[in-house]
């Protein structure tokens, strides 16, 4: 039972430890850049240029060069956007009928990998000869065996 306690203390004492971590304020400049860059989003869809962002925060004390935060912010923003197959980020609603595509399809290539190539093959257009490896196939609608026997 003591030793359930003293977890708990502990536990509560380095939750503490790092919650006062994560207040302070960032040693590198990247980091920085990382905890800023909403702001510097925000700033840039109202109509600011990233020049106009980074000498205004140069202006308050940031010592960095303009291609150096320009590198920073476009690396910051690469990290933050999802993959095409990561679901973990918000992506934008599409049309329900877009949707309802993307649905099918997404069900349809989770089973198979080659569907998509099997969507296509279906859809090409004009007279599409798929022919009989043998005439006994043809014929008979049996394969030929590859036993030594028939040959």
């Amino acid at each position: 039972m003591y030793s359930n306690i003293k977890a708990l203390s502990m536990k509560k004492d380095y939750q503490h430890c790092l919650d006062k971590l994560a207040a302070a304020a960032p040693e590198t400049k990247s980091a920085l850049i990382r905890s800023l860059l909403p702001a510097i989003e925000t700033a840039i869809n109202s109509g600011q240029r990233l020049k106009a962002v980074w000498e205004a925060l140069r202006k308050e004390g940031l010592q960095m060069s303009y291609h150096s935060f320009h590198k920073t912010v476009s690396r910051s923003r690469k990290v933050k956007k999802p993959t095409a197959t990561s679901r973990w980020g918000k992506q934008p609603k599409p049309s329900e009928a877009q949707a309802l595509r993307e649905t099918e399809v997404e069900t349809v290539e989770e089973c198979d990998p080659l569907a998509n190539l099997k969507r296509l093959e279906e859809n090409r257009p004009g007279f599409h000869w798929r022919g009989a490896k043998s005439l006994n196939a043809l014929v008979h609608g049996r394969e030929d065996s590859n036993d030594k026997n028939n040959r």
